[in-house]
């Protein structure tokens, strides 16, 4: 006995099996995921306004920030990022010449810099540039 499997993919004269897909079906369901998906983007973009506008009234600062409300409790928190001035510190702290076909790349443990004493910061920061990310906006409703 043997069976045509619909899955042929092997066989040069299999031709791709005739699906019935109901347009009286898939017409309502087409529309509705249209219409939401619609929606969903100006929602989207809407929602991604608010967060600016919250953001805007705290301080610019790293860190979490919180302020209540009557019914919400708002929380702003900020990352920042650092990053280190490569050539600079080359300039700096390079010990002799290497080939130029090796690359030697310094950077600066931000945890153990910031347990340096303050001289110490002092005289790398001018290698460092700081960025805060974009704020994280957290509406929490009062209980």
């Amino acid at each position: 006995m043997s069976e045509v499997d619909s899955w042929s993919v092997f066989s040069d004269t299999a031709s791709a099996p005739q699906v019935d897909i109901s347009a009286n079906k898939l017409e309502p369901l087409a529309e509705e995921y249209a219409q939401l998906k619609t929606q969903n983007e100006a929602l989207s973009q809407r929602l991604g306004q608010l967060e600016n506008e919250i953001a805007y009234l705290f301080p610019e600062e790293a860190g979490e920030i919180a302020q209540s409300t009557t019914k919400f409790e708002v929380i702003i928190s900020r990352s920042e990022r650092w990053s280190w001035d490569k050539e600079a510190l080359e300039r700096k702290f390079g010990e002799g010449s290497l080939p130029d076909h090796i690359k030697r790349s310094l950077s600066v443990d931000k945890r153990k810099f910031q347990k340096l004493p303050q001289h110490d910061q002092e005289a790398l920061r001018y290698a460092l540039t700081r960025k805060l990310d974009r704020p994280k906006v957290k509406v929490i409703p009062n209980v």
